[in-house]
């Protein structure tokens, strides 16, 4: 938000510089932007304040909003503006009609003004300095009330509207045409403002183009209304867009304004372009309405937690000036009644941030705080994050909301969980799995120039029961792509393979179950022939494989990737490590590689030589595996590095080579596989 400095005289008589007054903004809470020194030749010597207002201070969307804050800092009075009731000249014959989710609409007809008038200097050079565009008197004068009172006004060309007036859910497919020229096809939760024939605005949002008022327009009905913010919340976001309404009303404007705005527009609209004025039709629904809360506060307790010594004067005195009319209670409380325009105070914690709020987040007192060290087993999140980031892994975090596109591409065929009122369409469903983050957060990194990734998150995924229940679910899940290393000045390093996944997944289950089984599984996401399921024991713990080369061309990436993702509920981890001496004589390695069946899998090859590779056997890698010129249609290579090591003596070859022996005859007695040379 952004506005004049001066603007702020006409509620409150203070003389602060432009920086202390950023500063007391600054110190209760209210982000202050930037300010700018300007010269005006209305306003004079003025200054332009930007804020950065957060979502639970609807009410400093507002220079009156502003100025009531500035108000209870200095404890001044707030000065509010003489607003009378317009006299009417006529009656209009419209009618209004609410529904529960707009529970106030007023509005009223002014008609035989003229539309060739100019804005009033003042309210011309405050909408400037405020970064706003000058349309025509009338559009501006809604626009000034919006800043000054945070009232959204909207006026419609009154000879276009058919009939009465109705606050309305749309109707499923119901199309209005905006303002701007979108065209949009509402459903039945979005709130529109309609006359007899159709829908003419989206209500709270933009009105629609063909009720707008244009130069040639002589009488207009302008609406003064309060709608419900969880009807107005996200639906602009849903369609692409936000306005300035819009964000004030899915924050909560102030539901006892609407009249006040109304006759304030009236009068400076008659000043400006002159004309006739009706009197104000309006319907309501008192019972849809906000309710003053009656909550209550123990300073005692505030102090306690602030650090303070404020008195129940003191704290009453803040309170007065904040408008929230405190009462002591029988018990020794501090009792008070949230302001129509306050809806972030609902319980005692907010009383007490109010209390640390006025005295000052600066003169809250400071200490220095002794660290306290507690011995603590470390949690299964943490074993896990652990190992990837020593692997090189780096942690990202992403929204569970994701969007249907994604969920198409990596959802396997689960029904998506809709998010009722959506940021964005993007956002739109709950995520059944974390593969749509870490590939786009991969494919982010990839168009700033990092190939080489190794990316893990760790969170929930969410999943109905029987139809009904949503069940959540703590995954870890990663992804790799590029090369094993940096390439350096002679040589390219080698690119990671699935194997480097799988040994990565190893590594990381070293604390946990170990992997006794990789069996076929059948991800859509996910290649067909470089996929497996994981299996400690007869637990199925998750999965890993390679993208499928069709998704890979949809999100027009060149380079293998490989993701794995593991249910954290299923892994049992040891409560301590022991100690293992380390040897102190050489390893020794060797490579082989061996023609199996294609249907044989390498884990399969790889437990054979696990159990026959005798005593001094430390790991093996599998590096290669091959099918084509040279190996029969029927079979496939698969090369392995095979360690050993002994912890009492440097191992021979002669060691070696009975090891060698025993599996090249495993192998081939329970695989049917031969040694390829």
């Amino acid at each position: 938000m952004q506005f004049s400095k001066n603007w702020l005289r006409d509620f409150i008589d203070i003389d602060l510089s432009t920086e202390d007054i950023c500063y007391q903004l600054t110190m209760a809470g209210i982000e202050v932007d930037s300010y700018e020194n300007t010269k005006s030749k209305i306003t004079g010597n003025d200054s332009i304040i930007k804020l950065d207002i957060t979502p639970n201070r609807g009410d400093c969307f507002s220079v009156l909003g502003v100025a009531r804050e500035l108000a209870a800092i200095n404890n001044v009075k707030l000065k509010l503006p003489k607003i009378q009731a317009i006299k009417s000249t006529f009656e209009d014959s419209i009618s209004v009609n609410v529904c529960a989710e707009g529970p106030i609409y007023c509005g009223r007809t002014v008609r035989n003004f003229n539309m060739d008038s100019v804005s009033l200097p003042l309210i011309a050079e405050r909408l400037r300095l405020s970064d706003q565009k000058l349309i025509d008197p009338v559009v501006d004068i809604t626009n000034y009330i919006l800043l000054e009172f945070g009232q959204p006004l909207h006026a419609f060309d009154r000879d276009k509207l058919t009939g009465d007036i109705s606050v309305r859910l749309a109707k499923k497919k119901e199309y209005l045409t905006l303002l701007d020229d979108q065209e949009l096809v509402l459903d039945d939760t979005c709130l529109v403002i309609s006359d007899d024939k159709s829908a003419v605005a989206f209500a709270g949002i933009m009105g629609g183009k063909d009720t707008s008022v244009t130069s040639s327009t002589s009488s207009i009905f302008l609406e003064s209304a309060y709608f419900k913010p969880t009807i107005i919340r996200g639906k602009a976001r849903r369609f692409g867009f936000q306005t300035d309404a819009s964000l004030r009303f899915e924050r909560g404007i102030d539901y006892e304004i609407q009249e006040i705005a109304l006759n304030r527009a009236t009068s400076l609209l008659t000043e400006t372009v002159g004309g006739e004025v009706s009197s104000i039709l309006s319907d309501s629904r008192a019972k849809e309405l906000p309710k003053h809360r009656r909550i209550n506060v123990n300073i005692e307790r505030t102090n306690k937690i602030l650090g303070t010594t404020i008195s129940n004067a003191s704290a009453k005195k803040y309170f007065n000036s904040l408008g929230l009319s405190p009462e002591n209670t029988k018990s020794g409380d501090i009792s008070v009644l949230s302001p129509s325009w306050r809806y972030d105070i609902n319980i005692e914690a907010d009383l007490v941030e109010e209390l640390a709020r006025m005295e000052g987040y600066d003169s809250l007192p400071k200490e220095s705080l002794s660290p306290v060290y507690k011995k603590q087993i470390q949690s299964n999140e943490s074993r896990l994050r652990n190992s990837l980031v020593s692997q090189g892994f780096n942690e990202i975090v992403s929204y569970a909301f994701i969007s249907k596109e994604d969920h198409n591409l990596f959802g396997q065929k689960q029904k998506t969980l809709d998010v009722a009122n959506p940021l964005s369409q993007n956002m739109s469903v709950m995520r059944t799995n974390l593969a749509s983050g870490l590939v786009n957060t991969f494919l982010y990194n990839l168009n700033h120039g990092q190939e080489n990734q190794r990316l893990f998150e760790i969170g929930n995924t969410f999943h109905t029961k029987n139809s009904k229940e949503v069940v959540e679910q703590k995954l870890v899940a990663g992804l790799i792509s590029g090369r094993k290393q940096s390439d350096n000045w002679k040589d390219k390093s080698a690119e990671v393979t699935f194997y480097d996944l799988k040994g990565a997944v190893q590594d990381l289950l070293t604390d946990s179950n170990q992997i006794s089984s990789l069996q076929n599984c059948n991800i859509d996401f996910l290649h067909p022939g470089m996929s497996c399921n994981l299996f400690c024991g007869k637990e199925n713990v998750g999965f890993l494989g390679s993208i499928h080369p069709d998704i890979l061309d949809k999100l027009g990436v060149k380079e293998d990737l490989f993701f794995f993702s593991i249910d954290i509920e299923k892994l049992s981890f040891d409560s301590l490590k022991s100690f293992k001496e380390f040897s102190k004589f050489p390893s020794s390695s060797r490579d082989l590689a061996f023609l199996v069946n294609k249907e044989i899998d390498a884990f399969s090859v790889e437990k054979v030589i696990k159990g026959s590779a005798g005593e001094y056997y430390k790991h093996l890698e599998i590096f290669d595996v091959y099918e084509g010129k040279g190996v029969d249609n029927h079979k496939k290579s698969i090369a392995l590095s095979i360690t050993w090591q002994s912890n009492t003596k440097t191992l021979l070859d002669s060691d070696i080579d009975k090891a060698v022996e025993k599996i090249v005859n495993s192998v081939k007695k329970e695989l049917g596989g031969e040694l390829r040379v």
